[in-house]
């Protein structure tokens, strides 16, 4: 886990934090620039997205304070990180599941374009679990599989309450 500054933190948990607000937002720009209805082909993966990325924001600010305040370890927020790496895991099955429902009982509300927007949104939710839990997808470094800081402190909590 590599040391940062407070400034460093600061800016990580607030650049994730407008990153969740541009994302909101360009989904309802999208909706409404189409002239269609916000509806399940976006809110899914869109709102998987941003919960992902307000979990990074925690874990940044969870981090600000620890630099912040030593003294006050926080013991519950990893258990809280594990909960949410799994609850993720059954996030990303509803939109598979509801476009399989949509090519099934309504194969003409599957071909739109809102759901090519909606994978899009999918896939970049996968990216961004993977970069949070896992391996930090960096553009430079993509061939090295560098373990995410959150994936690191998982690990260290996993390991500590098995002894």
């Amino acid at each position: 886990m590599s040391e940062k500054t407070p400034k460093e933190l600061n800016r990580l948990y607030m650049s994730e934090l407008i990153t969740a607000l541009v994302c909101g937002m360009l989904m309802y720009l999208l909706t409404d620039s189409t002239g269609q209805p916000l509806d399940l082909r976006l809110l899914i993966p869109g709102g998987v997205l941003i919960f992902i990325i307000l979990q990074s924001a925690g874990y940044w600010y969870y981090r600000y304070q620890l630099v912040d305040n030593p003294r006050n370890p926080m013991d519950w927020v990893m258990p809280v990180f594990a909960v949410l790496k799994k609850l993720d895991l059954a996030l990303f099955a509803l939109y598979p599941l509801y476009l399989l429902y949509l090519l099934i009982f309504q194969p003409d509300g599957f071909f739109m374009t809102m759901n090519i927007f909606g994978l899009i949104l999918y896939a970049f939710s996968l990216i961004e679990y993977y970069n949070y839990y896992y391996f930090s997808v960096q553009i430079g470094v993509i061939k090295k599989k560098v373990p995410a800081e959150l994936s690191l402190e998982l690990s260290h909590h996993e390991k500590k309450k098995l002894i």
